[in-house]
């Protein structure tokens, strides 16, 4: 039986693991593949193993992926994500330099979704009868008062968790599928004369 999902918060010095182009990449191949090498990430990447060796045990360092128990051979590592689901601390709890680093991994990471968007986008139009079954998307708005706005988030996340699961624990016929959602308020009348 799979380990249950740990939920833990990335305070600044685990999240700036997540500052390095190289470890988003690493991490997005893990995540497609479940398990990697330095070797099999190298033909990919078109980096050496050495640096990505270093980089593997920074990530490991911070917890966000672990050796494969029983697998490799001599020198070889096998690497997959940890059974751990990641939140960045709340800004209000940070120094400014943390709050920074929330900011710059945030601004990486949205930049990697306006590409998988792309992605997305390309996928729908040249093979939409193929993956059809496992496409959807949804737009929608309300209003919501902040205490309404924290609840919804807390069933949304208990969704997630309730399906995550790593590709070593998803059952066949599986594909990786990329989840986002963003909820902000829309700017007030008055907030751009504040800026």
């Amino acid at each position: 039986m799979p380990e249950p999902m740990r939920h833990r918060v990335a305070d600044p010095e685990t999240l700036k693991a997540l500052t390095h182009p190289l470890r988003r990449c690493i991490l997005r191949e893990i995540d497609r593949d479940g398990t990697v090498t330095s070797t099999t990430l190298a033909e990919r990447l078109g980096q050496n193993t050495g640096t990505l060796s270093y980089h593997l045990r920074q990530l490991e360092r911070y917890g966000y992926i672990e050796d494969v128990p029983d697998r490799g051979t001599g020198r070889e590592r096998w690497w997959r994500r940890t059974n751990t689901n990641w939140q960045t601390a709340d800004p209000d709890t940070l120094d400014q330099a943390g709050r920074a680093l929330v900011e710059q991994v945030t601004r990486r990471r949205l930049a990697e979704d306006a590409h998988d968007i792309g992605t997305m986008v390309d996928t729908l139009l040249a093979h939409w009868e193929r993956d059809k079954p496992m496409t959807t998307w949804s737009r929608a708005g309300t209003h919501l008062s902040p205490e309404q706005f924290r609840a919804f988030e807390a069933e949304y996340l208990e969704l997630v968790h309730r399906y995550a699961q790593r590709v070593d624990e998803a059952p066949a016929g599986s594909r990786p599928i990329r989840i986002r959602w963003y909820a902000y308020p829309e700017p007030a009348e008055g907030d751009d004369d504040e800026r």
